[in-house]
């Protein structure tokens, strides 16, 4: 018994010596990485849009990585394209807590490191009424409802969620881009959102306010691209002349006997000729060391926080 408490307590000391060295090392590492390539900002986005023309140009997008190996196998895949952002469309941590979104930050600033922008689309595991607001999201990464004009096409970002979170200023926000009538001014429009809209049987989502009013104001908008996560795994459909294209296979756990159920991101590219795709699939990885800093960030920095002794 002695032995069993002694182990036990040596694990919590090297675990909690671990997360207040992480803490320390990551906070100094996290911000000189992120400030100019992760999350929403408007010098982001202005960067962008003052790219010289190019022939052709690709983005990734990938959904629901929740942080652990399999997001890191492929985020190995996407270096290797020659990529001008990427999107996360959201459910990029567990929980909405200032310790599992510190544990992704740090996650990325050391081993995902993209060398080209991230844009973070807002997911319902990504905020809390009270764990971590709303506020403190865009506080962080910037705003959840914006757009962009890129090479010629427009990007817009919605804020799409189940209550008590609301739907309407991203509606209103696509009704204010339908008066100045924007796909007669772009070649593509592509709108990204966590939850995806009801429009095929293929899928089941959750639930959200106004579903039908937003189907209704895109298809008033005409996108050539509706791209959502949430799914855990991928669907691709056409309805109204509009794509919908679902990417949730990101890292999250995978139902088998759902449909599209693989773990994925997706590369499209725009050239003069049109719009292609490729998916990058990629099988699970588990990392024992993710998990062992997870948990030391996650659960056991905020014991120490609370006795004081961080």
């Amino acid at each position: 018994m002695k032995c069993f408490l002694y182990t036990l307590i040596f694990t919590f000391i090297s675990l909690s010596a671990f997360a207040l060295y992480a803490q320390y090392t990551y906070q100094s590492e996290t911000e000189v990485c992120l400030k100019d390539r992760l999350g929403n900002f408007k010098w982001i986005r202005e960067r962008l849009s003052s790219e010289k023309p190019k022939e052709k140009f690709s983005f990734a997008v990938i959904g629901d990585t929740k942080s652990r190996g399999t997001f890191e196998e492929i985020a190995e895949r996407l270096k290797k394209e020659d990529l001008s952002f990427a999107v996360n469309l959201g459910d990029f941590v567990r929980k909405g807590t200032e310790y599992y979104h510190a544990w992704f930050r740090a996650e990325y600033a050391t081993e995902i490191n993209f060398p080209f922008p991230m844009f973070l689309i807002v997911g319902n595991h990504d905020i809390d009424p009270n764990g971590f607001p709303l506020s403190k999201f865009e506080k962080l990464y910037g705003p959840t409802i914006f757009s962009f004009p890129y090479q010629g096409c427009l990007f817009v970002f919605l804020r799409i969620l189940p209550k008590p979170y609301s739907v309407e200023p991203s509606i209103n926000f696509l009704k204010s881009l339908i008066a100045k009538h924007p796909h007669q001014k772009y070649r593509y429009i592509f709108v990204f959102m966590h939850i995806p809209p009801p429009v095929s049987k293929e899928i089941r989502s959750r639930q959200f306010e106004k579903e039908k009013e937003l189907i209704s104001t895109l298809k008033k908008l005409q996108p050539t691209y509706v791209i959502a996560g949430d799914y855990h795994g991928y669907a691709h459909f056409e309805q109204d002349e509009i794509i919908y294209l679902v990417s949730g296979g990101g890292g999250a756990k995978l139902k088998k006997t759902k449909y599209g159920a693989f773990h994925h991101a997706i590369v499209i590219t725009v050239s003069k000729s049109g719009i292609s795709e490729k998916l990058l699939v990629v099988k699970e990885r588990k990392d024992l060391q993710d998990a062992i800093e997870r948990f030391a960030i996650t659960q056991v920095y905020p014991i120490l926080h609370r006795l004081g002794l961080n």
